[in-house]
């Protein structure tokens, strides 16, 4: 009986044992959870404010390039305006030069006649 009692008694302790390391496990287990949780959570946090600040980015991004092609259309249309100008005063400019040439000419065969 007491060999039995001794027996029982060891594998009663033994099974404490057991019992408490698996207990120490399973808080281990919980602690690197949390640690998990808790870098998981940093994690999430830094991709939305990643996401935030690219987002933003590319607002910026598309609101410069639309000031650019602003830009680039209003110079298109002052080149096209002074081109435009400059044919008209070339234009101008030969018509009057023809007509000059023309009184002159006239001006010399009446000079001539006289």
């Amino acid at each position: 009986q007491m060999a039995e009692e001794e027996a029982s008694a060891s594998s009663h302790k033994e099974l404490n044992e057991r019992h408490e390391a698996s207990l120490a496990k399973e808080q281990q287990l919980a602690e690197q959870l949390k640690e998990i949780e808790a870098k998981l959570s940093e994690a999430t946090t830094m991709k939305d404010e990643v996401n935030s600040e690219l987002g933003t980015h590319k607002a910026a991004s598309l609101e410069k390039q639309e000031e650019q092609t602003k830009v680039c259309d209003d110079l298109q249309n002052k080149i096209k305006t002074l081109e435009a100008n400059q044919m008209a005063e070339e234009e101008a400019s030969a018509s009057s030069h023809k007509e000059l040439n023309e009184r002159h000419e006239a001006s010399l065969a009446k000079e001539q006649q006289l």
